[in-house]
């Protein structure tokens, strides 16, 4: 299937992006282009607690989901419709949304001040709106991260399941940045291209990351107007308590699970609550390769492989698995498995043996058939709990989420492990079989169980082995030498069956 989809995949145009686009329509697995412009995440560092909390407050369970489907649209509205901050919403990753500002075209002091301005934005939307129109919880906490450079944009999928994709330093960096709730943080490229004014409210940390201070309502109202951009707070707040009437809690409802979730038939007033193993599969290095592809031949390679590993990933995921393929995240594929309900050990397992058939798919198939891809390799991380899981947001862009702690700590398992390793949390570890948790140790550096170059193959003979030692007769004799174990009778040795525990050991 790797090879089919690669020599039908047709001739990859790379152009650098020099006029404005609809790039939702634009874009394609072979039409792709270099677009120039400022990545922004910004994350609600709460929601993914909240969601895997007791719900035994059945209100209180709907307030949430109302809470997150209302976030994301306002956010999505601010992003794009706002006046003048003309930006495109690329997606939300469960609490976190992801932004682009391109235009306009190649004006480096124009869309890095909108970046940080929206940073600024979102942090007051979140404190003095959004808050305020959810008094039932804990304030929501937000966090950001930008960054702006040159990354190549495409969109592939299936029909009905295409997403954008941009690949490069800024789109991946603007992410890794995010730190601690209430931060908002910037790259020194990001920070270098803002215009003076703008540099006076930034702070140093390191030699790559700045982040922006705390400003007043009022100096932000005059830094928005000084940069032609207008937002607009009575406005936001009217717009949010629309929304609450337009989705009251009565029309609201989660429910767990007992076959296969299709996760594009829920909403708003369609929700699961499941217990569930969530995977993270991140191609390690592939930022530094695209960004080292020097000539378009080598960016039309780069992309080649990427098509080939999503869409063979997204397979192994939802058809070799059985799993949900919920989305892509640039060069990494998050996976979703809770099936058989409610039994954790055979989620586990289910989910780890996922994981394995994807690091063998890129070690045992893939570089056989894309060669310039020898160099790659696959970090995976898993976890496992709660987990809401949704479809929200704005009508005709509505994003597939999955929020819970599991989800959180599955992302962090993966982005600590290293290129051909798999990371499991310690929950994951107690629930598996023995014949999978034996290939996994403890690593101080990551706070997980990882296993190395773990790949079906590998675990097949395991197996094999184990079984083998633990059926097989054995024969032992001592002499002046030592003690000898062979599988060839001996008239002067005793026969001994191995127990189970031998051959696993």
């Amino acid at each position: 299937r790797i090879k089919k989809h690669v020599d039908n995949m047709g001739e990859i145009e790379i152009k650098k992006l020099t006029r404005e686009a609809d790039l939702n329509n634009l874009l394609t697995e072979t039409c792709c282009r270099e677009i120039y412009g400022a990545h922004v995440y910004f994350l609600i560092c709460n929601f993914a607690k909240m969601a895997s909390e007791d719900a035994s407050d059945e209100k209180g369970y709907k307030r949430l989901i109302q809470a997150v489907h209302v976030y994301q649209r306002e956010g999505a509205r601010i992003v794009e419709h706002e006046d003048k901050f003309d930006g495109l919403r690329v997606h939300f990753q469960g609490g976190k949304l992801h932004a682009l500002f391109y235009r306009p075209i190649d004006d480096s002091e124009k869309i890095a001040a909108k970046a940080f301005l929206l940073q600024l934005v979102l942090k007051d939307f979140t404190y003095n709106v959004f808050n305020p129109s959810f008094e039932f919880y804990e304030d929501f906490e937000g966090a950001g991260g930008s960054d702006i450079g040159d990354a190549v944009g495409t969109r592939n999928g299936t029909t009905n399941d295409r997403e954008l994709l941009f690949l490069g330093a800024p789109a991946n960096y603007a992410a890794k940045i995010i730190n601690d709730a209430g931060q908002l943080r910037l790259t020194k490229q990001l920070h270098d291209a803002l215009p003076e004014d703008l540099q006076e409210h930034c702070l140093k940390i390191s030699d790559d990351v700045y982040q922006i201070k705390n400003v007043s309502q009022e100096t932000l109202d005059a830094l928005l107007e000084e940069h032609g951009v207008s937002w607009d707070r009575e406005a936001s707040e009217e717009r949010i308590k629309e929304d609450k009437k337009r989705f009251p809690l009565k029309d609201i409802e989660y429910s767990s699970a007992n076959s296969l979730i299709d996760i594009d038939a829920l909403g708003i007033t369609d929700n699961k609550r499941v217990s569930a193993a969530s995977v993270f599969g991140d191609v390690a290095g592939f930022t530094a390769y695209i960004d080292g592809a020097d000539t378009e031949e080598k960016q039309r390679e780069a992309l080649r492989v990427l098509h080939a590993i999503r869409k063979e990933m997204a397979t192994v995921v939802k058809t070799d698995y059985e799993g949900i393929r919920v989305q892509f995240q640039g060069d990494r594929v998050q996976g979703l498995y809770h099936l058989p309900k409610d039994e954790e050990s055979k989620i586990a397992e289910e989910a780890v043996d996922a994981a394995i058939g994807v690091q063998s798919s890129m070690e045992k198939t893939i570089k056989e058939i894309l060669p310039e891809s020898k160099h790659l390799k696959l970090a995976v991380g898993v976890d496992l709990g709660v987990t809401l899981v949704s479809k929200l947001g704005t009508h005709a862009h509505r994003d597939r989420i999955c929020l819970g702690e599991g989800v959180e700590d599955a992302a962090k398992c993966e982005e600590k492990c290293s290129g051909g390793q798999i990371g499991v949390s310690t929950r994951v570890y107690n629930a598996l079989p023995e014949r999978l948790r034996k290939h996994f140790s403890y690593s101080k550096s990551t706070g997980c169980y990882v296993a190395e170059d773990l790949t079906a193959d590998k675990v097949e003979r395991a197996e094999k082995a184990s079984q083998a030692v633990a059926g097989a007769p054995a024969y032992i004799r001592s002499d002046r030498i030592g003690t000898q174990i062979s599988t060839q009778e001996s008239h002067d040795a005793r026969l001994v069956t191995p127990a189970r525990s031998f051959g696993e050991a």
